[in-house]
């Protein structure tokens, strides 16, 4: 599946699904999204995220995280 299709996908109900099906759904989506960008540690710096970064070079929470975290807000 494209980006792009992916984006729609998560943006038009299915007309079988119902609103708390598709809910349920992305919600499921976006939990394993936060459970694959998990902390690990690194140094006395802080822990990185290897899913983003496996450079090192920016540290927890990755932009991915940080992004779900401002939304949720």
């Amino acid at each position: 599946m494209t980006h792009d299709a992916l984006l729609v996908k998560l943006m038009v109900m299915d007309a079988d699904e119902s609103e708390q099906t598709r809910l349920s759904k992305t919600t499921q989506a976006l939990r394993l999204i936060v459970e694959l960008h998990k902390p690990e540690p690194l140094d006395e710096r802080g822990d990185v995220c290897l899913t983003c970064c496996p450079d090192l070079l920016t540290l927890y929470p990755c932009p991915t995280i940080q992004v779900i975290e401002k939304e949720l807000l």
